[in-house]
């Protein structure tokens, strides 16, 4: 008589170690990396059409009627200039869905633009177009097959994408930092866990683009300090598809050409081949510079030119005399990554808050202990300077874009952690090789299931609350 023995079911305890030792055997082929970005595509789908259709179907504080607005013309071939106004279009869509701590026109009231906040100005006509065509245009075609979805919806559904791509991206430069396969597919699900990150990519912002500019910055940062094998034509290419999605999204290429050329000063008597390095800053300054000035010199020609913006005032303090007080008070605001957002109200609670307030000092902590812990490893440790110098610079960059653009110099008192959101992947990557360091791997899966835990309370609250 034969006997059989049933096989035992693993304990949750063993998950992760059965789960680790597939990723050993995971290959870096082009069948599996699709595996990865489907997986990414359904966690982003997951987490953005719920938001969308439910708790965060209100306009958002963070100027959405007025970047659904250019998307909408973007569409039509059009770009907004000084003194334009929010097309009706958008006026209804806005009216209906209402928005957070405003006195709207009735829904369906065809009310007029002085009606709306700020008199329906449109004040955000300085942007590129790049992002606003990228999603207008098939907006625009869901919007006229799909009479129940409109515009505003449709514009806000290609978040899916950003999210998932982002994610992937975020994947893909973890393999460059030669990071494990298990940390560098659980890694990237960290991202949607960001408030930041939520927020953009369920919204009409070109911030829900930095979510894949900025992991495509870590990516190249490893192709320069760890494979030495970057090409300038890339960084050239990739900081200009930044700066012309938004020109703050290019903050780390800006850091990361900042410690290119820190290196280069270091070690140029150590060194006798610097024109890779040189070749790199230059192609990703013109890259950045050139498309900037070459638009802002365009828009500046049309429209009224007595126009004021509605803003100023409002977020802005006037500067007296030189710069420097108001903007050295702001100069270490950049560290607050993840705990300086904003969500609608039905999505703010109090575990989001308590959440992004831990991630916030995980992410400090981390940026530092690549810095420190990776003393031996210059390739690994420039990754934490990368963080670190974007961390200090984007404060400095929204300061001087407020005081030169503007008849009377302004400045921000509190230049919020949006500007900053291109950083984040840097964040989760510094994250991802302090863990390692110190022999925390399995952290970052801790860390990843508790976001996503978050997250999930975090929307089905919102739609007991809606």
């Amino acid at each position: 008589m034969t006997v059989t023995h049933a096989r035992r079911a693993p304990l949750p305890s063993e998950w992760i170690g059965i789960a680790e030792e597939w990723a050993v055997s995971f290959k870096d082929s082009r069948r599996s990396r699709l595996g990865v970005l489907a997986l990414y595509l359904a966690v982003a789908a997951a987490i953005v059409v719920p938001v969308v259709l439910g708790p965060g179907g209100a306009m958002s504080r963070i100027d959405e009627p007025t970047h659904a607005d250019y998307a909408w013309r973007a569409s039509h071939l059009e770009i907004p200039y000084a003194g334009s106004i929010i097309a009706p279009e958008i006026r209804d869509i806005w009216a209906c869905v209402g928005q957070e701590r405003y006195e709207l026109p009735a829904c369906g009231a065809e009310a007029q633009a002085w009606e709306f906040p700020y008199e329906g100005q449109q004040y955000n006509f300085s942007h590129p177009p790049l992002y606003y065509l990228v999603v207008g245009l098939p907006a625009r075609a869901i919007d006229a097959a799909l009479p129940s979805v409109d515009f505003l919806t449709a514009a806000r559904l290609p978040g899916v994408l950003w999210l998932g791509l982002g994610m992937f991206t975020m994947f893909v430069a973890l393999r460059r930092w030669r990071v494990d396969p298990a940390a560098a597919i659980i890694a990237p699900l960290l991202l949607p866990a960001f408030p930041r990150v939520l927020h953009a990519v369920t919204t009409v912002n070109p911030d829900a683009a930095t979510v894949v500019i900025g992991a495509s910055a870590v990516w190249l940062a490893a192709r320069i300090f760890v494979d030495e094998d970057a090409d300038w034509r890339i960084a050239a290419l990739l900081a200009g598809v930044a700066a012309m999605t938004k020109t703050i999204a290019a903050i780390p290429f800006i850091a990361l050409g900042a410690l290119l050329t820190f290196r280069m000063l270091r070690d140029w008597a150590k060194r006798r081949e610097h024109g890779r390095d040189a070749a790199i800053v230059g192609a990703m300054a013109g890259a950045i510079l050139l498309p900037y000035i070459a638009w802002q010199a365009w828009q500046s020609g049309r429209g009224d030119p007595n126009w004021q913006n509605p803003l100023v005032g409002l977020n802005t303090r006037d500067v007296l005399g030189l710069p420097g007080s108001e903007w050295l008070e702001t100069l270490f605001l950049g560290f607050n990554l993840a705990s300086d957002y904003y969500l609608q109200e039905p999505l703010n609670v109090a575990l989001m808050i308590s959440w992004t307030r831990l991630l916030n000092v995980l992410v400090i902590g981390a940026i530092f202990a690549v810095i420190v812990a990776c003393a031996k490893e210059p390739a690994r440790r420039s990754l934490g300077w990368m963080v670190l110098a974007g961390t200090v610079l984007y404060p400095t960059v929204v300061q001087i874009q407020a005081y030169l653009s503007t008849a009377v110099p302004q400045y921000f008192p509190n230049p919020t952690g949006r500007y900053g959101l291109a950083l984040i992947p840097g964040a989760v990557a510094c994250i991802v090789i302090a863990a390692w360091k110190a022999g925390y791997r399995r952290l970052v899966y801790i860390l990843a299931l508790v976001g996503l835990v978050v997250l999930g309370v975090v929307i089905t609250n919102g739609f007991r609350v809606m």
